[in-house]
């Protein structure tokens, strides 16, 4: 059964995994630092790209470097967080993406999967993005739907 208890240790676990969250929405901009990035993710940590393609965190530099928007920027809004145990918990975090080509440009939720490391630090082991809409003369839009795309739904 999920833990939606509010003591002191889960308010303590629920601040450390939002500013896991918060420090992924500011790295993940126009000339991202993927080595600011990387220390976000559980060493085998994976991510499933909005295309649905699934990657290995430690890949993503390579997926993404030069496919980036001149400008961009991830704005959170509601953060869910739920424990599956002492070592494991799920969290959506609803996001708005602004970028150079539209704003919004897109939008949706980070799913994820924390896990709690040996030393106490809650990391990303898996990610799924979801994007729920996106303008057309967008950076997602051109990027992952191309001109004949749909309307931005995942």
């Amino acid at each position: 059964m999920p833990d939606l208890s509010f003591t002191q240790a889960r308010a303590d676990d629920r601040a450390l995994i939002t500013a896991v969250l918060h420090r992924y929405a500011h790295t993940a901009r126009d000339k991202m630092d993927f080595d600011d990035m990387l220390p976000l993710f559980a060493d085998d940590a994976r991510v499933l790209l909005p295309d649905g393609t699934p990657v290995p965190a430690t890949s993503l530099s390579d997926v993404l470097r030069g496919e980036e928007a001149a400008y961009i920027r991830h704005h959170l809004t509601t953060i869910d967080i739920v424990f599956d145990g002492d070592g494991t918990a799920r969290t959506e975090a609803a996001f708005l993406a602004v970028t150079d080509e539209a704003a919004p440009d897109h939008w949706g939720c980070w799913r994820d999967v924390f896990t709690r490391q040996a030393d106490g630090r809650w990391l990303i082991s898996e990610r799924a993005i979801v994007v729920d809409g996106g303008a057309p003369e967008g950076w997602f839009h051109r990027r992952y739907l191309g001109a004949a795309g749909d309307s931005g739904r995942r």
